[in-house]
């Protein structure tokens, strides 16, 4: 028969996971073995320095490793180690040992189911909130139930003593902690059973002078912890702190794996060093526990390091969602013009044309028109927005008379103004000027800005628009209207993509709600701005500024 993990598991390696009974028994005795191991060699080491128990408890990486990889399926393997070691090991009386090393095997199991429920999809060390549950499940709640565990087994029997078991609690939390923290993400890594974030775009793998500066940080760090002590308390005590930048540069240019490798070998070192009474965290240091310190610097690294690259995998992720939805939308936008372009123009021959047999239907070819127009527009405004996030709308810059597009501006929205009757008036003190821009998008730089002013403005209002130079050099735009206005919170909303934040009478207003959208992204590309300012019912002035380089003071002559 086939033994197989439930399909939920994500660490599961598939030798594992297809395997049958005689593996799972050898994966049990391998980590009964691994974690009797290294409880020698840390009591040991340890011991030899007159510490038990140990300060750093590495054993428990190894249960934390085995509670991911197998589950409820790895607790007989995590429970046979700590026993061996507390029994055999440390002499613990049989019933003390049971209850001991019965916690230290359903700890990192509860910890790790949890934590395969609160894992993102796309990884623990990925997203912010997967390294939260990481830190919560694995260095918090599996050295809690351990801890607990121990607390109650030594106090067993004993006069009840809240303050000793209290001590024994945190005490026990905190060497179990402090181990998972040293050695778990490296290993998580290592074995691959999290995907490496994705925080450079070099290509996998350190090169050469990456490398060596990995070499050169390992050995910054033996020289730090492994030399006699300076004299200096207040400046030694500072220094490891300064590992901090070059393994964030490591996270951000090599991987989080070489990164987190070079965690774990500094915080071994790191202590180590100091139990030998070697490094900056000797006695002097503001009277502190100098393996508290180490502690402190441990934390502070691993926090950093994996905080740093989730943030940043994050954006990365976001950024190219961002750029193959604007791709996506380039690409589909440009698409769909053709054939709509074809509509508009055959509903306008059947609409107008001689083989229009009854008004019905010119009526229903003018709906179809107007439709086609308005789905057009739409179309139109996705392209140019997806073309502005994508880095691919290009200017083709030249001297463009600044009188002549605010005429021409003005021209195209007359007719929309003249139907409300709202006044429009142009100026531009100063006499003519130029401006180094695209022509088209310049253009429709100030259409958007009056049709926006015109839409949104009652019959027998007024909206205004002139340009000229600030005292500082740079040009203005401004197009002010007596319209409804907009709410303070909207101000900067309405610049999102279909957002619209007049007042309720203007929700029916037809438009694609991308004018202001596009309309930032043009000015932006211009190296200018675009701010609003507006009071309720008294109408919106939208000013746009362009730098001062932009102007050019004469035109070229006309051939």
């Amino acid at each position: 028969m086939t033994v197989t993990q439930p399909a939920g598991n994500p660490w599961t390696p598939p030798p594992l996971a297809s395997g049958g009974p005689a593996r799972w028994i050898g994966a049990n005795l391998a980590v009964a073995l691994l974690y009797y191991l290294m409880a020698v060699v840390v009591s040991r080491f340890f011991a030899s320095y007159g510490l038990f128990p140990a300060p750093i408890w590495l054993p428990t990486s190894v249960a934390a490793i085995a509670g991911m990889i197998g589950g409820t399926r790895m607790l007989p393997g995590i429970f046979l180690g700590s026993f061996a070691a507390n029994h055999i090991l440390f002499a613990a009386a049989m019933h003390i040992s049971i209850i001991i090393s019965l916690t230290n095997a359903v700890g990192p199991v509860v910890a790790a189911t949890l934590l395969r429920r609160l894992r993102p999809g796309r990884g623990l060390f990925t997203s912010f909130a997967g390294v939260v549950a990481f830190i919560a499940c694995m260095t918090g709640l599996s050295p809690a139930i351990s801890a607990l565990g121990g607390a109650v087994a030594l106090t067993i029997g004993k006069p009840v003593d809240p303050t000793a078991f209290y001590q024994i609690l945190v005490t026990w939390w905190l060497t179990d902690s402090g181990g998972t923290l040293y050695l778990t993400p490296a290993l998580i890594l290592w074995l691959r059973l999290e995907r490496e974030p994705a925080v450079t775009a070099a290509s996998p793998g350190p090169n050469r002078r990456e490398a060596i500066a990995w070499a050169i940080i390992a050995a910054v760090t033996l020289a730090v912890f492994l030399t006699p002590p300076l004299q200096r308390p207040d400046i030694r005590t500072a220094l490891p702190f300064l590992l901090t930048v070059p393994l964030s540069w490591i996270a951000l240019r090599m991987s989080l794996r070489s990164a987190y490798t070079l965690v774990s070998l500094t915080a071994l070192i790191a202590c180590v060093g100091t139990v030998a009474g070697f490094g900056p965290f000797q006695a002097g240091a503001g009277g502190i526990n100098p393996l508290q310190l180490v502690g402190t610097l441990v934390v502070l690294l691993a926090m950093n390091v994996l905080t740093i690259v989730a943030l940043v995998s994050e954006r990365r992720e976001a950024e190219a969602a961002s750029q193959v939805k604007s791709m996506f939308l380039a690409n589909t936008s440009h698409e769909l013009r053709t054939p709509l372009t074809a509509i508009i123009g055959y509903s306008s021959m059947i609409g107008g044309g001689e083989d229009a047999r009854s008004r019905k239907h010119a009526e229903f070819a003018r709906h179809i028109g107007d439709s086609g127009k308005h789905l057009l527009a739409l179309i139109n405004g996705l392209l140019d927005i997806s073309r502005i996030e994508a880095g691919r709308f290009d200017l083709h810059e030249e001297p463009v008379a600044l009188r002549d597009a605010l005429d021409e501006a003005m021209s195209v929205v007359r007719g929309q103004a003249l139907e409300k009757s709202i006044a429009l008036d142009s100026g531009m003190p100063g006499g003519d000027m130029a401006v180094l821009a695209d022509a088209r998008a310049l253009r429709q730089i100030l259409v958007n800005l009056l049709s926006n002013a015109v839409k949104f403005t009652p019959d027998g209002g007024r909206v205004d628009l002139n340009a000229g130079k600030l005292a500082d050099g740079r040009l203005f735009i401004r197009v002010h209207d007596t319209g409804s206005g907009i709410p303070p919170d909207s101000l900067e909303r309405v610049f999102a993509p279909f957002e619209r934040a007049r007042d309720g009478k203007n929700d029916t207003m037809e438009g694609t709600g991308l004018g202001l959208s596009i309309t930032r992204g043009l000015v932006e590309l211009h190296g200018g701005t675009i701010t609003l300012e507006s009071e309720l019912g008294k109408g919106t002035l939208a000013t746009v500024i362009l730098p001062a380089s932009r102007i050019v003071e004469t035109l070229p002559a006309k051939g």
